[in-house]
């Protein structure tokens, strides 16, 4: 057995990594075996961006959770099975968003494995910690607020699309947000427990190179090679990425051609931009425009190259630090009322932090439990971290609205 050593706030975490076993809550985990319950629950429904009916699965199972705390649901239909729930008490005048999404990034497929399982300190099953635990930290940490009166000071958003940059919904996201001043976003929190200070912006982009198709045996000299002329397009689009200033170009994905005894006719290109100042995106979509007219690639038979186009296929802009900045301090407060300290980062990820941010609300990014394995088969939730996130969202929450002048 190797040991695993991870930092959380006013505590250094050491968790024995074994083999899975089964579900048993102890005793001072944080995690109730109601809440614990839900998460399984969730966890066992598939959810992923593109599965409608687990999402519609999953708003089953949670509404009636938001309105055991006497919150009213509200859902707002946004066409094609994507919805906006928001939840509110009747009556209230929200001064805080508390925001999550239902969507994952795992897809339904022929064998693919569905539920929670344990391996020691780690609740471990896909979406757990992204951010199914987030909804359900979320649940908890309103529940044990119920008796303050503080209620009726929140507003929780859940969406359905935001692992594809909430293209369906953000609009409808900024509309819940309007003439609220302050947002806590439950995406995961940092392996090492700290919250998020910034995050990068995001712009997906995809290059279609057109050419001509031949024989490529019978007549290679009629074609017009597509895919040659994306492979040094792509060669040249990776050469954009700064690691010194946070921007980087991934060429995501490469598809092309039809058969190898084809020239090849069409291929495209899938590229992922990542950013923190505005200046930079815009010197690299003109560079990026550039390398799409500038073509390597020329038949001198027919005297032709091939021809190219760019679209736009998500978009989120950053989340710069300066709108972070007094949640930022209140969390730190909170930190170190209890003796603790925590850590703000930038992060290469988005959120709807980002979208929301660009509405003057003052957002704070990463409040849900911590783990590891984002996105992969490993994905798991810290039960010892959930436990410290608990207490922690509690007391910020309450301090920020004390703030407010209760």
């Amino acid at each position: 057995m190797r040991r695993a050593t991870a930092w959380i706030p006013g505590l250094l975490l050491v968790a024995a990594v074994a083999q899975a076993a089964p579900l048993p809550r102890q005793e001072g985990e944080g995690l109730s075996p109601k809440w614990q319950g839900l998460l399984e629950k969730l966890v066992g429904i598939n959810s992923g961006t593109q599965n409608v009916e687990g999402l519609e699965q999953v708003r089953g199972v949670l509404i009636p959770e938001f309105e055991a705390l006497g919150f009213v649901t509200t859902t707002t239909d946004l066409g094609n099975g994507r919805k906006l729930l928001s939840f509110q008490t009747p009556g209230s005048k929200p001064e805080l968003l508390l925001v999550g999404h239902l969507d994952t990034v795992f897809e339904r497929t022929a064998g693919s494995s569905q539920g929670l399982r344990r391996d020691g300190d780690k609740l471990m099953g896909p979406g757990v910690i992204d951010m199914k635990g987030g909804v359900v930290l979320l649940l908890d940490v309103l529940e044990s607020l119920r008796d303050t009166g503080l209620l009726g000071r929140i507003k929780v958003v859940l969406n359905d699309d935001e692992e594809v940059g909430s293209p369906h919904s953000k609009e409808a996201l900024r509309q819940a947000a309007r003439g609220i001043p302050f947002a806590l976003v439950f995406e995961p929190g940092l392996p090492d427990g700290s919250i998020v200070a910034s995050q990068s912006g995001v712009r997906w982009l995809r290059l279609t190179v057109k050419g001509r198709g031949a024989h490529a045996g019978l007549e290679p000299e009629r074609g017009v090679n597509a895919c040659v002329e994306a492979s040094h397009k792509a060669s040249r689009l990776d050469a954009l990425t700064s690691f010194q200033r946070g921007l980087t170009v991934n060429v995501g994905t490469i598809s092309g051609g039809t058969k190898p005894n084809i020239v090849c006719e069409e291929a495209s290109l899938m590229l992922d931009i990542r950013y923190r100042r505005e200046a930079d995106l815009e010197a690299t979509l003109k560079r990026i425009e550039r390398i799409r007219k500038e073509m390597t690639v020329f038949n001198p038979v027919l005297r032709v190259s091939p021809t190219a186009t760019l679209e736009t296929v998500a978009e989120l802009p950053n989340l710069p630090s300066e709108r972070t900045l007094q949640l930022r301090e209140l969390a730190s407060q909170v930190a170190a009322s209890a003796g603790q300290r925590i850590e703000a980062k930038h992060v290469g990820y988005a959120s709807d932090g980002n979208h929301l941010a660009s509405t003057g609300i003052e957002v704070l990014v990463g409040l849900g439990p911590y783990g590891g394995g984002m996105h992969t088969q490993d994905e798991f939730l810290s039960l010892q971290g959930y436990a410290s996130r608990r207490g922690f969202n509690r007391a910020l929450i309450q301090k920020i609205l004390s703030n407010k002048g209760e």
